[in-house]
């Protein structure tokens, strides 16, 4: 399999969690990747962590990445606010989350009466807090902004613990609203890093911990699609939860065994 293009979850992939240590033979992987002139970008739906930290956290880690070749749902997000003219927003996630979207000009408050609620990764999310996001979709006709639907993650403790799709699940099952999803697997998302790779999706291979959503998504774009079982999922049993057409072309314990193996070539 010809692969001439690649799109990399982070989580789960290339560090093991949010502990952020390499997964084993992955940053030699990348070294091949860029030995090879193969374009790459990094596609993550982390919530809690703007762009410099986390290519700041991958460096540690042992790998060597520009910003300009990490995409996570935070730009893509804002960008949406403006397209539908909402300046004001109440943000369910962490501070740092909150502050990002400050940062880009958008009025963060602790209130109702706002224009959007964003949901992203909240650990300390409480009933109060569910509360004001369904008083703010109900009563003030608030868009319904989930910057992803994932079901898990691995924390820093490496427990597997719920993820944003659950929180987005509770407010869109007590409020009926359809949540506008703004990360992956949204087609938006994978048709904008497809642009700057500048390479057919057939080409494109997108590398992932989740069956589910990430690879389900790429698939159905017609990207090829490899499951690793270094993150979130160690059992392929789980593809058995996914419909037979959908299902990774690869599974490999590791992304390094991507070309170990010679599933691929490069």
């Amino acid at each position: 399999m010809k692969i001439r293009g690649w799109l990399l979850d982070v989580e789960g992939v290339l560090v093991a969690d949010k502990r952020f240590q390499a997964v084993p033979g992955a940053p030699d992987f990348i070294r091949r990747l860029r030995a090879a002139h193969c374009p790459l970008r990094l596609i993550t739906n982390n919530t809690t962590d703007n762009r410099s930290t986390l290519v700041c956290k991958l460096a540690d880690a042992g790998f060597d990445f520009a910003l300009h070749e990490l995409h996570t749902c935070i730009a893509a997000a804002v960008n949406r606010l403006r397209q539908i003219g909402a300046r004001r927003c109440l943000v369910l996630g962490n501070a740092a989350l909150s502050g990002m979207f400050a940062e880009a000009g958008l009025q963060v408050v602790d209130d109702a009466n706002v224009e959007a609620v964003v949901v992203g990764l909240d650990m300390g999310v409480t009933y109060e807090r569910l509360a004001l996001a369904c008083q703010a979709v109900v009563r003030h006709d608030a868009a319904l902004i989930a910057l992803h639907r994932n079901r898990l993650f691995t924390d820093g403790t490496g427990r597997i613990v719920p993820s944003v799709g659950a929180i987005v699940a509770a407010i869109e099952y007590a409020t009926r609203a359809e949540p506008t999803v703004i990360g992956k697997p949204s087609p938006a998302y994978f048709h904008q890093t497809l642009a700057e790779l500048n390479t057919p999706p057939a080409d494109v291979m997108v590398v992932s911990d989740d069956p589910l959503t990430d690879l389900v998504g790429a698939k159905k774009l017609g990207m090829r699609t490899a499951f690793v079982l270094s993150g979130k999922y160690d059992d392929p049993a789980i593809l058995e939860a996914v419909e037979a057409d959908l299902r990774p072309d690869i599974t490999t314990a590791r992304i390094c065994d991507l070309l170990a193996a010679d599933h691929v070539t490069v």
